[in-house]
């Protein structure tokens, strides 16, 4: 009993002697308050990154992105299956939607 009681009192005399640290606030990487992710793992391309929804579903946010929107937030994933890189109505598909598609120049309209 006397041990536990020795080993407390150096354990508060230790703490004790440890200066206060300012307050983390943390890197702010992957969306959400508090979350402790260095820069390097936040800003790779396979970790998801979260976006704010106003609706529930899927829609894209670019040519190539699409954003699927719960009722926590959304999560931005980019299309990178070869066969499927373009964004159609909030989904990855082989053909892209009329916003992205390349116009069609006829051949003797130079």
């Amino acid at each position: 009993m006397v041990s536990k009681i020795i080993i407390a009192i150096c354990f508060v005399t230790v703490v004790a002697a440890i200066p206060a640290q300012p307050a983390f606030t943390g890197w702010g990487a992957g969306g959400g308050a508090g979350v402790l992710l260095p820069p390097w793992i936040s800003a790779a391309p396979w970790f998801p990154q979260w976006t704010p929804c106003t609706t529930v579903g899927s829609s894209c946010s670019d040519c190539s992105t699409k954003i699927v929107c719960t009722k926590i937030g959304g999560l931005q994933r980019a299309c990178t299956d070869p066969t499927k890189p373009y964004c159609n109505l909030g989904e990855c598909s082989a053909t892209p939607s009329e916003q992205c598609a390349v116009p069609v120049v006829p051949a003797n309209a130079v």
